[in-house]
């Protein structure tokens, strides 16, 4: 009766077996030791095993698996969970190794801001040289340059080399609408003081030769110029800027820029100046000012001398001027009782030029 329904059966036995051995096939490629195991214990178990076909073909595939290390019994399923723990284990070793990579990129970039730090003193150096170069010149070329112009000028009133030349003197005051109304009288009544520059040209002061003169620079008989050269510290103090330079037809060129200065005093003949604006230029005094100012109620005047700048052309080889020309700038500061406070009057600016000079 078993070998008839074998026979009967061996169609259905031999799909049956093709099932069987594709689920074995893929169980083996998934690599999940766990379920080829359990299919294993399954077929060794069941009735199938009796029938000829299934027994030959279950035996050569559990031989087969035997044979790679990878796949070992399915009765220690705990040993399949460890072989795989390796291959976690590697992944995790390569982060440890890429640790090191990260701490070097730090390294680095604590060097570069250390780079910074060795700059710094770079930048401190301009701030030292700073005060030395602010007139784009040193004292000891200021002092260079204002020795040639003292040689220059002062060689003009000397005796036996005084040239004849003309001078013209204009004036002009910049104020504001206030103070132009408040202080247009006391304008008014000194208009011969403020001479335009052509009234000026068109009647100028013509001083002869071999004359003893102080029309020249300052009201000096013997000098043009009373700032002392030789001592530093007085012409850093006096002097903002001062130039030389060589013009196109040979002639040289100088000018020289003074300090802003309060209220300066005139000089005084046989005392020592107390001033260095008045060393240079003419000067006046802010009661001088208000004296003439004649206003009502102005009770004091403040004088600020700023930009006082003189320009000097003379012939390298002989000496002697060709031109000089003063420029004297001076702000007027009112204080007034009846306001109770300080106006600005106005900024009186002076210019003398001196030309046709004839040694």
């Amino acid at each position: 009766m078993k070998n008839i329904d074998l026979k009967a059966n061996k169609r259905f036995t031999t799909v049956l077996a093709m099932i069987l051995a594709t689920c074995v096939v893929i169980g083996l490629l998934s690599s999940t030791a766990i379920k080829l195991a359990s299919a294993t214990m399954l077929l060794k178990n069941s009735k199938l095993k009796e029938i000829p076909i299934i027994g030959e073909f279950l035996d050569d595939v559990v031989d087969q698996p035997a044979q790679p290390t990878p796949s070992p019994a399915p009765s220690t399923p705990s040993n399949s969970g460890s072989s795989n723990t390796p291959a976690t284990t590697k992944p995790t070793e390569a982060p440890t190794t890429q640790a090191p990579a990260t701490t070097k990129p730090a390294e680095t970039e604590k060097e570069e801001t250390k780079a910074p730090e060795t700059q710094a003193p770079e930048t401190q150096a301009p701030e030292t040289q700073a005060p030395e170069t602010e007139a784009g010149l040193t004292v000891a070329e200021k002092q260079a340059i204002l020795k040639n112009y003292k040689d220059v000028i002062g060689r003009a009133k000397l005796k036996n080399a005084q040239p004849s030349f003309t001078k013209a003197t204009y004036r002009s005051i910049d104020q504001g609408l206030i103070t132009g109304w408040f202080f247009g009288d006391a304008i008014d009544r000194n208009a011969d003081y403020f001479v335009s520059e052509a009234d000026a040209k068109a009647s100028p002061l013509v001083v002869p030769a071999k004359t003893v003169s102080d029309a020249l620079c300052i009201e000096n008989k013997n000098s043009a110029c009373l700032l002392n050269a030789n001592d530093a510290e007085l012409v850093d103090k006096a002097i903002k800027n001062a130039t030389k330079e060589t013009l196109a037809d040979g002639t040289v060129k100088i000018v020289i820029v003074l300090n802003d200065e309060v209220n300066p005093k005139p000089v005084v003949a046989g005392k020592a100046p107390q001033s260095f604006t008045s060393t240079m230029f003419p000067v006046l005094t802010g009661e001088q000012v208000r004296i003439a100012m004649d206003v009502n109620g102005v009770e004091k005047v403040d004088l600020t001398y700023t930009n006082c700048t003189v320009e000097l052309i003379y012939k390298p080889a002989t000496g002697e001027i060709v031109s000089l020309k003063q420029t004297t700038n001076y702000v007027a500061d009112a204080t007034d009782g009846y306001i109770k406070g300080t106006l600005t009057a106005g900024t009186i600016t002076e210019v003398s030029e001196y030309y046709n000079f004839v040694y």
